[in-house]
C-alpha cells in the first residue's frame, strides 16, 4: 500500500527535520517540512509527496525528542497515508553552522486505496540529516530516512526513502549565546630584573709623596791661617 509508506516517511521527514534545526537551540521547537516520497517497488507509482509537522524538545546536548505527524500521497488520490509517531534524535555535534544527526522511531501508520480497505501497522524508521541555523531562533532542516511497516494487502512489508526538508522555529526558549571562553595565555617568561655587577675593586692609586733629600753635611771651610801683622820697628 503506498499511501501508507508515503505518509509514514512524510512523518519521519517531518520529525528528523524538526530535530535538526533543534540542534542550535535549547528548549521547546516546531517544526514543518515538505517531503519527496521513494516508492517501493511494490507501489503503482514510483515516487510521491507528502508535508508533516513536529514538535521536539531538546533534552541535552546529544539527544533531542520529537512527536509528529504526517500526510503522505503515494500512488495517487485513493492511496494515501497519515500516520504518528515519536522519534529520538542523536546529535554528533551542536555547531550551528552545520549540525549532523542520527535518527531512529516507530509510528503508527494508516493507509489504503479506500475507507474499507486500510492497512494499519506499526512501523519503523532511522535516517540521517543535518540543520544549519538560519537565525536566532530559525534553523534549516533536511534529512533522509527509511520507513518500513507490514503490508495487510499484501505478502511483502512496504519500505519508502523520505527525503525532507523544512524549518525548526524554536519557542519556550532562545538560543543560548556561547560561554566566552578566554583563550589560554601564553607563557612569557618574565625579562629578569637587571642587576648592575658589583665592580671590581680597584685600590686608588696612592698619593705620590716626595721622599725626604737624604741629609748632607756641607764640606767644611777651608783653613786660612790669620794673617799676622809685621811688626813694627821700634825707632
Amino acid at each position: 500500500m503506498k499511501t501508507s509508506s508515503f505518509a509514514a516517511a512524510l512523518v519521519l521527514g517531518l520529525t528528523g527535520t524538526a530535530a535538526l534545526a533543534q540542534a542550535t537551540h535549547s528548549g521547546w521547537y516546531l517544526a514543518p517540512t515538505a517531503s519527496v516520497v521513494i516508492n517501493d517497488n511494490d507501489r503503482a507509482k514510483s515516487t510521491g509527496g507528502g508535508v508533516g509537522l513536529a514538535v521536539g524538545k531538546m533534552l541535552n546536548e546529544k539527544w533531542n525528542m520529537e512527536v509528529g505527524g504526517q500526510y503522505l500521497r503515494l500512488d495517487g488520490k485513493n492511496d494515501e497515508q497519515g500516520n504518528i509517531g515519536v522519534d529520538a534524535l542523536y546529535f554528533f555535534n551542536r555547531n550551528p553552522n552545520f549540525a549532523p544527526y542520527a535518527v531512529a522511531g516507530l509510528a503508527w501508520a494508516r493507509e489504503g486505496y479506500s475507507d474499507a480497505d486500510n492497512n494499519d501497522n506499526l512501523m519503523a524508521r532511522v535516517g540521517m540529516g543535518f540543520t544549519r541555523q538560519l537565525s536566532r531562533n530559525v534553523d534549516f532542516r533536511a534529512d533522509a530516512r527509511y520507513q518500513a511497516h507490514g503490508n495487510d494487502a499484501g505478502a511483502n512489508n512496504l519500505g519508502d526513502w523520505i527525503v525532507s526538508a523544512g524549518l525548526n522555529i524554536a519557542f519556550g526558549g532562545k538560543s543560548p549565546s556561547p560561554a566566552y571562553v578566554a583563550p589560554a595565555p601564553v607563557y612569557v617568561a618574565p625579562a629578569p630584573a637587571y642587576v648592575a655587577p658589583a665592580p671590581a675593586y680597584v685600590a686608588p692609586a696612592p698619593a705620590y709623596v716626595a721622599p725626604a733629600p737624604a741629609y748632607v753635611a756641607p764640606a767644611p771651610e777651608p783653613y786660612v791661617a790669620p794673617k799676622r801683622e809685621p811688626k813694627q820697628d821700634r825707632y
